[in-house]
């Protein structure tokens, strides 16, 4: 962290202008940038009790500093400063990509500021504190891809997963480049992911949402470049001296975006657009990459400053200058690695003396075991930490992560509602039957299997009540549709058990019944159990096994297990009859009622969520027929005692051996 009592670090130069000139004239509090004002949560009691005096603004980030002696008259003072935006802020691979509103993981202002010190006729410096004779300085950012994806901390090269859909995708990042757009000018992009390989799956998905925000006008073509740069590819054989192609290749661009440039009491140039700057975790080849850029800019500073003694050696010609630059630059790129993987950069050699050498190699295979052992054991916690200083989190989830053993996004109750709200409604839309009605859908998790009641993944399924028959579908979030369903006709379901279905013993929630709450629905599965067959139907891989249970005379019944969702529930059912005769008077035959949210379902307990469920069962059972008298029964699907005693030697073990290693 870093902070600066008359300074104000959340903003650049040319942002506050002539603030860092002219002084401070209000305190920092009124006027520091909140994205980058690190602890501006813990601070409200100060910032709304009056306290604005008290206020220091707090940076995490970098603040690397070097003086260098370039003629005799004249010193230069070099600072790199970093400020990380906390809007998005974690861990490696705890936050990855952009949330919903924009926000990006890992997004770093990075100001290069370049200070010129001249003698005067009597032959003092000038105070460089106070007004030296040229101050310049160029911006660029980093930061993750700016659309939905994630990627698991497992193993040292996890695959990443694109998350979002296309127009979500597409939304997402024309929100975050319109604000970008908006704060610091036209966006060049430099992507440094492979264009082959495990990273492609993501960097093509980037280069299709940036082109789909250009296509649909959501963004201004103009303000907006793509430049696609395979880094690994391009430098392979540690010919890392290629870089220089892609600077060269940026030419036009660094000359057209010019850079902040103030003398005397005014601007004399500013700084148009800027380099947005990112690889998988905006790093390595992401600092490498940004301080060529700035190096080139730098040395046209020089240039343009008229103190360049050889433009044509660029800044070997001053001896120190290069070594002191690269000093910066390298020591930067290791502080914000740190905050985000845990270990200093990779290729920092290459950074700290513009050659890559085989004992660079050695410290980032260190470097590779180091951040996967922190990937593994501690970045949980720490994300959970970190969510709870900026206001993301209550303190209760920071110890829930303890007995998790993982973090939770900002929004994602919020995220996995809508998402469920989708499925429910898709669902339906896909396998109810024309002219039935739905009485009550909500979200489940499922086998998807006849007779078993090990749920192998947490996927969603959609567990949906007619007044014809129950639908049990295993959805797609990714694809949007149903992979497969099944449909149990009311005729043939024969008993509906609900109770307790305890299927992780890793956390107190866990083992709560009235948290973890199900129903089994037993029916008789008629001889030919294809899909033509009456009552029963399914499609996909929903095939009969041995029978589990028996009816009381004796007729085989199959079961499918359904434990309903403990957060984020959506609860539907279509519109009822009364309220659909006045909302849709001239409703037609092969139109269907629309399907309304249910809260006061969704806001229940999942326990009582199953009785309701149960109650419409018998409710519907009751209209088709006389049910038996052990129609609805009221027993564990899973208890306690039976989900500890079926759990097993390793995965005890993992659980012991997170619990010990987190610190």
């Amino acid at each position: 962290m870093f902070y600066a009592f008359d300074y104000d670090l959340t903003r650049s130069l040319q942002a506050k202008d002539r603030q860092v000139i002219d002084g401070v004239s209000e305190p920092l509090a009124c006027i520091a940038d909140r994205d980058y004002w690190f602890n501006w949560h813990i601070q409200q009691p100060l910032l709304t009790g009056g306290g604005l005096a008290w206020a220091l603004p707090l940076v995490q980030g970098s603040v690397q500093i070097g003086r260098c002696q370039i003629s005799k008259d004249d010193v230069v003072q070099i600072s790199v400063v970093s400020r990380r935006n906390w809007r998005r802020i974690g861990m490696r691979y705890e936050r990855r990509g952009a949330d919903t509103n924009g926000n990006v993981a890992n997004f770093v202002e990075t100001e290069q500021i370049l200070e010129l010190e001249s003698k005067q006729e009597s032959g003092q410096h000038v105070d460089v504190g106070a007004h030296p004779t040229h101050i310049a300085s160029f911006v660029q950012t980093r930061g993750s891809m700016p659309f939905l994806w994630t990627q698991t901390g497992a193993g040292l090269h996890p695959a990443a997963v694109v998350a979002g859909t296309d127009d979500s995708n597409a939304a997402t990042c024309a929100q975050h480049l319109q604000h970008e757009i908006s704060r610091v000018g036209r966006q060049v992009l430099v992507s440094l992911v492979e264009h082959g390989g495990r990273e492609a799956a993501v960097g093509t998905a980037y280069a299709g949402v940036v082109g789909r925000c250009v296509a649909s006008e959501m963004v201004d073509a103009r303000m907006v470049r793509y430049v696609p740069w395979d880094f690994h590819h391009e430098t392979r054989g540690m010919r890392y001296e290629n870089v220089q192609q892609l600077v060269e290749q940026l030419r036009g661009e660094i000359s057209g975006m010019g850079y902040y440039w103030h003398a005397g009491n005014a601007p004399l140039t500013t700084q148009h657009g800027i380099f947005r700057v990112n690889c998988m975790d905006c790093l390595d080849r992401t600092n490498v990459v940004q301080s060529a850029i700035a190096r080139a800019v730098f040395n046209e500073q020089l240039v343009r400053l008229g103190v360049h003694a050889a433009p044509e050696l660029g800044l070997a010609a001053h001896p120190g200058l290069e070594p002191t630059l690269n000093r910066l630059w390298a020591n930067n790129g290791d502080y914000i690695s740190r905050q985000y993987a845990g270990t200093s950069a990779m290729k920092g050699d290459f950074t700290r003396t513009g050659r890559r050498n085989f004992g660079g190699m050695v410290n980032d295979a260190t470097y590779s075991l180091a951040r996967l052992w922190i990937n593994t054991f501690r970045d949980y916690f720490s994300q959970a930490v970190l969510d709870f200083l900026v206001g993301n989190h209550a303190a209760a989830a920071v110890f829930r992560t303890l007995i998790d053993l993982r973090s939770r996004e900002p929004d994602q109750v919020r995220q996995m509602a809508s998402a469920r709200e989708t499925a429910v409604r898709t669902s339906v839309a896909i396998v109810v039957r024309d002219g039935e009605r739905v009485q009550l859908a909500c979200v489940v998790q499922s086998p998807m299997a006849l007779d078993s009641l090990k749920i192998a993944a947490a996927a969603d399924s959609v567990l949906i009540l007619t007044d014809a028959a129950v639908y049990v579908c295993s959805y797609c979030d990714r694809q949007q549709k149903v992979s497969e369903f099944l449909r149990i006709g009311l005729s043939v379901l024969a008993r509906v058990q609900y109770g307790a279905y305890i299927t992780d013993t890793r956390t107190p929630q866990c083992l709560d019944p009235s948290r973890n709450h199900g129903v089994v629905l037993s029916f008789a599965l008629a001889p030919d159990h294809h899909s033509s067959s009456p009552g029963y139907e399914f499609e996909s891989s929903l095939a009969a096994t041995q029978p589990f249970v028996s009816s009381a005379d004796g007729e085989k019944l199959h079961f499918i297990a359904c434990k309903v969702a403990t957060e984020a529930q959506v609860v539907m059912q279509h519109t009822p009859d009364d309220a659909e005769s006045a909302a849709q008077p001239t409703l037609k035959d092969s139109e269907q009622p629309a399907l309304v949210r249910l809260t006061r379902l969704e806001n229940q307990a999942p326990d009582l969520l199953t009785e309701c469920l149960c109650s419409a069962m018998l409710s519907l059972k009751l209209a088709h027929g006389d049910p038996s008298s052990q129609f609805i029964t009221d027993a564990p699907i899973i208890s306690v005692a039976a989900a500890k005693q079926s759990k097993t030697l390793v995965e005890k073990m993992t659980t012991r051996l997170h619990s010990a290693l987190w610190i």
